[in-house]
């Protein structure tokens, strides 16, 4: 099994909504009023062609504006972390790290999006939809630039609470991203979000 693509970060929970057509707006209000978010989460990861899928779970941490943290725990462990200036990436296993500067690394992703980076409707298309599946409301964003490494972001929520978020990217594979323990505007210690690489790591990068 293959390690786990940058997720695209998008945990988060919303005030709660009265109607699908509410959904957009609610995104929005986040963007404005989230300051920490905590949560759980259990990713499969998909391919087009429906091999098998590929089981991840973790935690995730939002510091805004401009950090995350994102433990994976199983099957193995990861830690992708942005400081607010840099990007890490670090596998335990393998006693390797690479670093990137974080805004070129991030690029226009909802990652970036989320962790206040960018402006929702300036690089994003938000889609309302009436639709319900899996007894979730439904809301889609799509990036407004062709060369974006994933095509449609899929929210669904529950009673107002964001339950399960699916990235479809370029390269045929969904992620399927379930939230739990979910806890937002927390106190969060910022030196969670800070890391220096293990001595005896390989670093990558700067």
């Amino acid at each position: 099994m293959g390690r786990p693509p940058l997720l695209l970060l998008l945990v988060l929970l919303l005030p709660a909504a009265t109607s699908a057509g509410e959904v957009g707006a609610q995104l929005r209000a986040f963007l404005d009023t989230t300051r920490t978010l905590d949560a759980r989460f259990t990713q499969l990861r998909v391919a087009e062609e429906g091999a098998g899928p590929e089981r991840a779970t973790g935690r995730l941490r939002l510091l805004r504006p401009g950090r995350f943290r994102w433990d994976y725990e199983t099957p193995y462990s990861q830690l992708i972390l942005a400081d607010g200036e840099r990007l890490w990436i670090y596998d335990p296993d393998l006693e390797q790290a690479s670093v990137r500067p974080q805004d070129g690394a991030l690029g226009n992703s909802p990652a970036r999006l989320l962790s206040g980076g960018l402006d929702l409707d300036a690089h994003f298309s938000v889609i309302e939809s009436d639709r319900r599946d899996q007894g979730l409301d439904w809301v889609e964003v799509r990036p407004l630039a062709q060369e974006e490494e994933f095509t449609e972001v899929r929210f669904g929520f529950a009673g107002g609470v964001l339950d399960t978020m699916v990235m479809i990217d370029n390269l045929g594979y969904t992620s399927n991203i379930k939230f739990n323990e979910m806890k937002i505007n927390i106190d969060l210690d910022p030196d969670a979000f800070s890391f220096t690489p293990p001595p005896g790591v390989d670093l990558l990068g700067e």
